[in-house]
């Protein structure tokens, strides 16, 4: 059986080239040979154009992976490439097929498989997709092979290269960056709120600024973006309301609202040299959905524990 010309290949849209870049430097750098168009461009020189973008996808890769959001498919290039993977698909097997959802709002196309596991990007991130693709490599019969002295010095060169980007988010270089992740950010949590209120088990209210957001139920829970300095995110947990939005509530003196506990995030980039955070003392890169989902969630469990240490008082 003839060896396929390439471990893996990669379709994706022209505004996720970033993602495909990074899942193409970090499986290169495991010795696999990654088709990544951008890349490969001079082996498509005086070829056929549209036979030798679909070759890749039918015949010549032991694994596809497919970056997926809405606009996948629909665009001519990536529309050649989902027709090649299908034929691909039909002639080889369903299970060369590596599907990343890049997005939650998406809905994959009604020709994939209901049976057919799909890799959430927004809950793993790059490091598990890497891990993923790998794996399925190896059950296809691929193999890992050293890095020769001269990959090393450009994966070194690489690494340094992404830390000094990373660094420089977390600077004050980085403030306009930073900032636009935050208003990102807040929108993610506005619209969150909105679609727990329309779903009516719990109602929070919402308010924002450029640098703050505020969710409210029984309880507060405040975000605030500080740029002085090393720029970080303070999420503040309070044990009662406080106004919204200049808003004054009238508290008996020594009973207003009581900071409960403070959790700071960090700015950060993944190696997709996308924009998000991590929590003080931990690595786990959060994209602005992903924090989204946390920060309301941690409004929502901090309005039921106070709410259940009230009723506990009141028996006693």
């Amino acid at each position: 059986m003839t060896e396929p010309k390439y471990d893996v290949a990669i379709s994706f849209l022209t505004a996720d080239e970033p993602i495909a870049a990074a899942l193409e430097k970090e499986l290169a750098r495991a010795g696999l040979k990654v088709f990544f168009y951008p890349r490969k461009q001079e082996e498509l020189a005086g070829k056929n154009g549209l036979e030798a973008m679909r070759l890749p996808f039918i015949d010549e890769s032991r694994i596809v992976v497919v970056l997926f959001r809405e606009k996948w498919g629909k665009t001519p290039w990536t529309g050649v490439e989902e027709a090649a993977i299908q034929d691909g698909c039909l002639k080889n097997g369903w299970q060369r097929l590596f599907f990343i959802m890049l997005d939650k709002a998406s809905v994959p196309p009604n020709w994939l498989p209901s049976t057919h596991i799909r890799f959430n990007f927004v809950d793993f991130g790059l490091e598990q997709a890497v891990g993923a693709i790998k794996a399925r490599v190896l059950e296809a019969g691929g193999v890992m092979k050293p890095l020769t002295a001269l990959q090393k010095a450009e994966a070194t060169k690489l690494e340094m290269q992404f830390l000094r980007e990373r660094d420089e988010v977390r600077s004050r270089f980085g403030h306009e960056k930073v900032e636009k992740a935050a208003l990102e950010l807040f929108a993610a949590i506005q619209t969150l709120c909105a679609e727990i209120n329309a779903n009516g088990s719990t109602v929070i209210e919402f308010a924002s600024t450029s640098h703050t957001c505020h969710l409210r139920n029984l309880v507060s829970l405040y975000v605030r973006l500080d740029t002085y300095a090393e720029p970080s995110l303070i999420v503040s947990e309070f044990d009662k309301r406080f106004g919204m939005q200049g808003q004054n509530l009238m508290y008996v003196d020594g009973e207003g609202p009581q900071e409960l506990q403070r959790t700071r995030f960090l700015p950060d980039m993944n190696r997709a040299r996308e924009y998000g955070w991590s929590e003080e003392g931990k690595t786990e890169f959060l994209s602005s959905a992903v924090l989204a989902d946390k920060i309301v969630g941690m409004s929502i469990d901090l309005a039921a524990r106070v709410e259940r240490e009230r009723a506990a008082q009141s028996y006693l």
